[in-house]
């Protein structure tokens, strides 16, 4: 009898001993894994935030012309911005077309790049491009122009086309002392720069006697700008000076008043401060030009892209002042 009862005590205790180690291993269980790993573990929030920090970035960029040498000098400052970063871009060359470029803009889609700028040559002609990105829930950036449905789009990187005109209209209106006649050179035509830049012009010209006699758009072309420049000068009209709405149609109007001997009689003022135009701003053959800073512009562009395919709050505006360069401003900005 003795016998059955201590064995049953030992049956007894052998359970009660196996539920206790049970306990003790749910207890180790249920701690949190923030203790476990002394603090440090991660949500899988904070997990997935750095995968995507780790991820290789591509941006999908489509300039308006990589023929204009303003253009060519944005896209290397973006190139080496984005080669400085780390990130992988796409470059297209929108070939100053306006169709072509929401093609291009519509290829990013599809290869589902994590961002998009656009450098737009038309506000209207672009405006689907930013629509279509938009829609596609990829965040778009507009470059140095807009798009007339700009609020459609994540942000706008560049500079106040207005504050360029009424910088080149002030020098044009001093040195004419508010009379005479002058000529425009257009970009091209509906270009967000175009358009901003000639109300600038005019918002100078407001209440002097400075009469525009001839306009027309040169499309950015020193070629074009050069013929345009021989069509006005054997026009028979005074033509006190010639207001270029970028330093290649500004160059272009100086080949051809040097050609007709005129040089020093009519007064030249560009947009952009490439180097060629420096020069003639320099020796006199141009009178001023209107700095316009391709590798901030550029740069700045890349980051705020960057932003945009982390999906960080960005501000509406990126604006990179315009600096206004008269002959003794030149060696600073060489």
């Amino acid at each position: 009898m003795k016998k059955r009862i201590m064995g049953s005590i030992l049956i007894v205790a052998m359970i009660l001993g196996t539920l206790c180690g049970c306990q003790g291993t749910s207890g180790e269980q249920e701690k949190s894994p923030t203790e476990e790993a002394g603090g440090n573990t991660k949500t899988d929030t904070e997990a997935s935030a750095t995968e995507k920090d780790d991820e290789k970035i591509v941006i999908g960029v489509s300039f308006q012309g990589l023929s204009d040498e303003y253009i060519v000098r944005l896209s290397d400052a973006f190139k080496e911005k984005a080669e400085e970063l780390g990130v992988t871009i796409q470059v297209a060359d929108g070939q100053m077309n306006a169709e072509k470029q929401v093609g291009q803009v519509e290829n990013f889609i599809a290869q589902k790049v994590d961002v998009i700028v656009l450098n737009p040559i038309s506000a209207d002609g672009c405006a689907p491009a930013v629509t279509a990105a938009r829609e596609a829930g990829i965040p778009i950036i507009t470059l140095i122009s807009t798009t007339s449905n700009q609020e459609e789009a994540n942000a706008y990187v560049g500079s106040d086309a207005i504050e360029s005109g009424e910088i080149q209209g002030g020098m044009v209106v001093e040195d004419l002392e508010g009379k005479g006649n002058i000529v425009v050179m257009y970009g091209q035509m509906g270009h967000d720069a175009q358009i901003g830049r000639y109300t600038g012009l005019l918002n100078k010209l407001e209440g002097t006697d400075i009469e525009i006699i001839a306009e027309q758009t040169a499309n950015w072309s020193r070629e074009e700008g050069m013929k345009l420049m021989e069509n006005w000068l054997t026009s028979g009209k005074q033509i006190d000076a010639v207001v270029a709405q970028n330093d290649a149609m500004a160059l272009g109007a100086v080949m051809a008043i040097e050609a007709k001997g005129l040089t020093g009689q009519i007064r030249v003022y560009g947009i952009d401060a490439q180097g060629e135009a420096l020069d003639c701003v320099e020796k006199g053959t141009m009178n001023g030009t209107v700095f316009q800073n391709a590798k901030r512009q550029g740069s700045e562009c890349v980051e705020v892209a960057v932003k945009a395919a982390k999906g960080e709050t960005l501000e509406t505006n990126y604006y990179v002042p315009y600096e206004g360069i008269r002959a003794e401003d030149v060696p600073d900005y060489r």
